[in-house]
Order: C-alpha cells, then sequence, then structure tokens
C-alpha cells in the first residue's frame, strides 16, 4: 500500500502588514471591514455590507502572486501584483458595478414596456373592436 501525503496548509504568521490594512481601509472607508484567511493561511480582507447582516460584499485576498479581488458570488473582479495598482483597478470594478446596475435596471424596464407593448395592447384593441360591434345590439336589451 502507497502513503499519498497531502500538502500541508503553511500558515502566514505575519498576515497583512499595517501599511496594507491602511491601505485597504483608506479604500473602502465607507464601508466597515474585517480580516480572515484562506485555507492556506493567507490573508483576506473582507467589506462588509450594511447592519444588521453585515453580509460579505467584496473579497480581497493576497496570494502569492498578488491581490485578488472578488465580488459577493465568488467572482474575480480583478487582480494586481502591487497593491497601489490594485487599489486603482479595484475603485474601477466598484464603480462601474454601480453603472451595471443602472443599465440592468434600464434594461429590465426596457423588457417589462416591450412585453406590454406586444402582448397586451392586442388584447385590449380586440377587446374594444367586440364591444363596439355588439355593444349597439346590447343597449337593445336594456
Amino acid at each position: 500500500m502507497s502513503v499519498i501525503e497531502f500538502p500541508q496548509p503553511t500558515p502566514h504568521p505575519d498576515g497583512w502588514r499595517l501599511d496594507e490594512l491602511r491601505q485597504l481601509a483608506a479604500l473602502f472607508e465607507t464601508n466597515p471591514w474585517d480580516v480572515g484567511a484562506t485555507e492556506l493561511g493567507e490573508p483576506q480582507f473582507y467589506v462588509l455590507g450594511p447592519a444588521p447582516d453585515y453580509a460579505c460584499v467584496l473579497c480581497i485576498s493576497r496570494l502569492a502572486h498578488g491581490y485578488v479581488l472578488e465580488d459577493d458570488a465568488g467572482r474575480i473582479l480583478c487582480e494586481a501584483p502591487a497593491l497601489h495598482l490594485f487599489a486603482e483597478q479595484a475603485a474601477r470594478a466598484v464603480a462601474g458595478a454601480g453603472r451595471s446596475f443602472v443599465a440592468r435596471a434600464a434594461l429590465l424596464i426596457c423588457a417589462i414596456r416591450l412585453t406590454i407593448e406586444e402582448k397586451l395592447e392586442p388584447i385590449f384593441e380586440e377587446t374594444q373592436e367586440l364591444l363596439a360591434r355588439f355593444a349597439p345590439q346590447l343597449a337593445a336589451f336594456v
């Protein structure tokens, strides 16, 4: 029987450096934040949402190759090898999320309007035609 040795996570005792925490806290100063670690012990910075849930909105991880920004669904928004480059990309990604929401809302409004025009207006027009055709005959019974 052969024994397979699984890699053991090597803890990173240093975690976030003080200058990194200051930069990240300044970048996301309007939101509460917290720190943690990945399964391999790499430091993570969590940007939290509003109270009372304080759900994780963004997650910044410092990996061996640089910094990674993920959204609440785990999608990677940006990567950068240095923190100052990462801050610029993260600011653009966060600002782009607001525009994306506005674009999605506008698309939803257009889709609803088109559905109403295509599906409901013909029904109302047919009802008006039937009413105009049979209303004089129904008036005779009244």
